[in-house]
């Protein structure tokens, strides 16, 4: 009886191990091989900014964040954390971040660190993803400032008055 038991478990272990991956046929070499490939990951439909997409299934790190709007301009620095793989987090702002008319001007990859900077004018936006925790593997941070020139509610430029 008990052997059952543990057949069974092995079992459901050896199914459920093998649904979680999905797989890609590589025919570019001259023999076709498997590879792993992550699932794209999709945007939350709310995201705490609304013209930076966010992945389902991060949140954001309220100890770790702050924002605020001056002079008409916003000031955003704000941290994720999530479990998916940075590098598929990293695609998915190069994809996503198009769609919210942001233009990706630097792409870097430092110390582990994967940094991409966007702009969309008058703004700059960089988003930084990173090696977290145990419980949320990968972390963005996301910083969003004004790059034109700080204007009063009446419409001059700060300082030329």
């Amino acid at each position: 009886m008990r052997t059952k038991w543990i057949v069974a478990g092995l079992s459901a272990m050896m199914w459920a191990a093998g649904c979680n991956n999905t797989v890609t046929i590589d025919s570019s070499s001259d023999a076709p091989r498997q590879m792993n490939a992550a699932p794209d990951l999709v945007a939350q439909s709310r995201p705490p900014i609304p013209d930076v997409p966010l992945p389902v299934g991060f949140e954001l790190d309220q100890a770790k964040s702050r924002n605020f709007a001056a002079a008409g301009q916003r000031y955003i620095d704000h941290v994720y954390k999530g479990g998916s793989d940075k590098y598929a987090v990293a695609r998915f702002y190069k994809r996503q971040m198009p769609v919210s008319r942001w233009t990706l001007v630097t792409d870097m990859f430092t110390q582990g660190d994967i940094t991409l900077d966007f702009e969309k004018p008058p703004e700059r936006c960089r988003i930084t993803v990173f090696d977290g925790s145990l419980l949320h593997p990968t972390k963005v941070k996301v910083q969003l400032w004004g790059s034109g020139k700080v204007t009063t509610p009446s419409g001059s430029a700060e300082g030329n008055q």
